[in-house]
């Protein structure tokens, strides 16, 4: 015999509960007023059938055990959901929701979650941690005149402020001496990455002093650098025909195929960092003149051709298998909740997944291998070098002139003999 139940139906919690006797008893337990919403949002964020389904029923749970327990709705914290994941563990509860299966842990941290988005309880405010008042100055030149990135600064802030504390902030009474003694010990406890940002990170530092006329300009030059050969690497990169293979190796048929072939597209025939392809939007796009926009390094905005065949399987996946949300991202997480990426990373995994499958031993596994190939490609292909420069984004000459390296074919016709005396080698 069903409950009776006079609520309006919810479309949502009807895709998600097909039974109306279940409905009912959703609707009727004590959170039952905002299920409805809770239900629209699991939708919204690309839940299927089952899974929202479980995750409606842990919600549930979670306004059972707050009733038992007497607590309010706007008295729901962190605190509050790590307890009731303790109870979730060895719940004995007779209502119709109980249970132990992790979904009711995260449906209650999903619903809070929800809750804390629409305003129902107060969103967590963050405090952020306080930095001496020149870090923050330093901070904000950065972000006005070098356009770095927040990675960057994250890179960077830290290890300037290891060097206030150890030298003070009376900028005046820095020397060469001490910079450098501060350098060289620091450094002495990191591997070459960690040294190489110290540098960079006091360099900038200094510069950013000496600009506001607080200290030398010449204390920059004592910054030591760090024994390290620019661009003596070869670059790694794939050939052509294996290149072929990593893009077959996604079939377009599926929803991670088709994202993955047109995220593999972009990275190969345009040479664009992970980051660019994260970061891509719907709008930044231009389908009728068959170009795409790019926000590199320092901000700097660059609209690039978009080749046919990268085009195609763009519009494919958008068209056939991207998640219907508001979100602006062009390539979207797979799985729900739906939304951006959260990195760079997952791009450089799905070169290291599609590499794996189409059984390539890759000089390198992330993304950038295929901004190499791609250079690689269009300098045998006789593209002059500061054509590729353009594509490939770079600030320097020196950069791109990396990629002569590999083309061995016009390194040997430009090669002059051993040098001889008397007709025999030397």
């Amino acid at each position: 015999m069903a409950l009776p139940c006079r609520h309006k139906e919810g479309v949502m919690l009807e895709f998600y509960v097909e039974s109306e006797f279940k409905r009912c008893q959703l609707r009727q337990c004590p959170l039952g007023p905002h299920l409805q919403g809770f239900a629209e949002w699991l939708r919204s964020a690309g839940y299927k059938r089952r899974p929202g389904q479980l995750l409606l029923r842990g919600a549930a749970h979670l306004g059972h055990w707050e009733a038992t327990r007497g607590v309010r709705m706007g008295g729901i914290d962190d605190g509050v959901l790590a307890t009731f994941a303790r109870h979730v563990s060895s719940c004995r509860c007779t209502h119709p929701f109980a249970g132990r299966d992790r979904y009711h842990r995260e449906g209650a941290a999903h619903l809070f979650t929800h809750w804390q988005r629409v305003g129902v309880v107060p969103s967590p405010t963050t405090v952020p941690e306080a930095v001496p008042p020149l870090v923050a100055q330093f901070s904000a030149w950065m972000r006005q005149h070098r356009g770095v990135r927040e990675s960057t600064l994250g890179n960077y802030v830290p290890l300037v402020q290891e060097f206030l504390a150890a030298l003070g902030d009376e900028a005046a009474a820095y020397d060469a001496a001490r910079v450098r003694a501060f350098i060289l010990t620091r450094a002495s406890r990191s591997g070459l990455s960690r040294a190489k940002s110290l540098v960079n990170a006091l360099r900038m530092f200094l510069r950013f002093l000496a600009v506001g006329g607080v200290c030398p300009a010449d204390l920059v030059a004592a910054v030591p650098t760090i024994a390290h050969w620019k661009l003596a690497a070869l670059p790694r990169y794939l050939p052509a025909p294996d290149i072929e293979r990593l893009v077959a190796a996604c079939p377009p048929a599926t929803p991670s195929g088709a994202r993955d072939r047109a995220v593999i597209l972009l990275l190969a025939r345009l040479g664009l960092r992970a980051g660019d392809v994260r970061e891509l939007r719907l709008n930044d796009i231009d389908w009728a003149r068959g170009r795409l926009r790019v926000m590199g390094k320092g901000h700097c905005e660059t609209w690039l051709p978009l080749p046919q065949e990268a085009g195609d399987a763009v519009l494919h996946y958008l068209t056939r298998f991207r998640p219907a949300t508001e979100d602006n991202h062009a390539f979207l997480r797979l799985y729900a909740p739906v939304g951006p990426l959260p990195s760079s990373g997952p791009i450089s995994k799905v070169v290291r997944r599609a590499l794996e499958r189409a059984g390539i031993a890759a000089p390198s596994q992330g993304a950038h291998v295929l901004r190499h190939s791609a250079a690689t490609a269009l300098l045998r292909e006789g593209v002059a070098l500061d054509v590729i420069g353009a594509v490939l984004r770079h600030r320097c000459v020196e950069s791109t002139a990396h990629y002569a390296k590999v083309d061995v074919a016009h390194l040997r016709a430009v090669a002059q003999p051993w040098p001889t005396a008397g007709g025999a080698p030397c």
